[in-house]
């Protein structure tokens, strides 16, 4: 008997339940394939030119900076380390809430919870939530800020390696495994800051107008950056001096007043429809984007402190080698330490 071989031709087999399995597609596997490769290879393309472009400028202050702060970007996994900064803000977010509301359940018998909510502008979910805290039994207020603090800690830890590894990895630093909670304090602080700062705005946008509430972001922008200053100088780096942090503290200042500015000017209606139509996870999703902008401002300040201090040194020496400040850097030794100025005799 002769056994007849099936014709392994595709066509024949396309009916054939047995012949192969449906989503056995090496012709179009390969045409995703070769799709995907030329995306990458036209990016790729692109960002070559760019850098080339950027090349033939390289000798102009802002460019070299720019292109140092990249390579670093790129070295460290940049993009990465923004992610895990952003997750591990939020984390720390949530505590702090909690300990915060905790805290003012307890102001229930000075004054109640309407007052505080508008004193401070808030309205919607959050000022539901104060509401609640202020009826609060004293048992469950004891247990919201026993958890609040307990998540802090916890939260706090992993926040703190990961702003750790980023200033060591940036500066060129060997990474340590440490959390300090010096830094977290620190970063609580910031985060105080920009609640106070934009409770602050909102109550002179109502009270004066938005023509002055958009003239205080400028003062908002300098308050900001001097929180970050009080974050940054807890972080590794090659040199003591706080004056190699400016350039970073004026790039996350500036972040901090944009979103600032859209959060209170774009983002309250938008909000409210998103927490109506989508629900807490719409809310979930607006607070993790603002984190993840956040967290990135963050990493390529710390690698634009880095890049600047490589290549043009510190702003503290060019400030001290004026004529006035230029003696008071030679008579005191406190100065000289603080600012790692280079000592006049050597």
């Amino acid at each position: 008997m002769t056994v007849r071989r099936r014709p392994s031709s595709p066509d024949r087999g396309h009916g054939d339940a047995t012949s192969k399995d449906p989503g056995d597609n090496p012709a179009g596997d390969a045409a995703d394939e070769t799709v995907i490769t030329r995306f990458v290879a036209a990016t790729r393309g692109r960002a070559t030119t760019a850098q080339r472009w950027l090349a033939k400028y390289q000798g102009v202050p802002v460019v070299d900076v720019v292109l140092g702060t990249y390579r670093r970007d790129r070295r460290t996994a940049g993009s990465v380390m923004s992610s895990a900064l952003a997750f591990r803000l939020f984390l720390f977010f949530l505590p702090l809430l909690l300990l915060t509301i905790g805290v003012a359940g307890f102001a229930s018998e000075v004054v109640d919870a309407r007052s505080v909510n508008r004193a401070a502008g808030i309205s919607g979910g959050l000022a539901k939530e104060v509401s609640t805290a202020f009826h609060e039994s004293g048992l469950t207020r004891w247990v919201a800020v026993l958890l609040g603090l307990w998540g802090l800690l916890v939260a706090g830890r992993s926040l703190s390696r990961v702003l750790y590894a980023a200033s060591a990895a940036a500066w060129g630093l060997p990474v340590s495994n440490v959390a300090r909670f010096r830094a977290v304090g620190a970063v609580a602080g910031l985060i105080g800051t920009i609640g106070l700062v934009a409770i602050l705005i909102d109550r002179i946008r109502e009270s004066l107008g938005l023509g002055v509430a958009s003239i205080s972001f400028v003062p908002a922008l300098l308050v900001y950056a001097i929180a970050w200053l009080g974050v940054s100088i807890f972080l590794p780096r090659v040199t003591g001096d706080p004056g190699a942090l400016l350039p970073g503290c004026v790039l996350v200042g500036l972040t901090l007043t944009v979103m600032n500015a859209v959060s209170e000017l774009y983002l309250p209606d938008h909000i409210d429809r998103a927490s109506q139509l989508y629900g807490a996870f719409g809310t979930t999703v607006v607070t993790l984007g603002w984190f993840f902008i956040l967290g990135r401002a963050i990493i390529i300040s710390i690698e634009l402190n880095a890049a600047v201090y490589d290549r043009y040194g510190s702003i503290s020496q060019v400030v001290f080698s004026l004529p006035v400040l230029r003696i008071l850097a030679r008579r005191s030794h406190r100065v000289r330490r603080f600012f790692d100025l280079t000592d006049p005799s050597d």
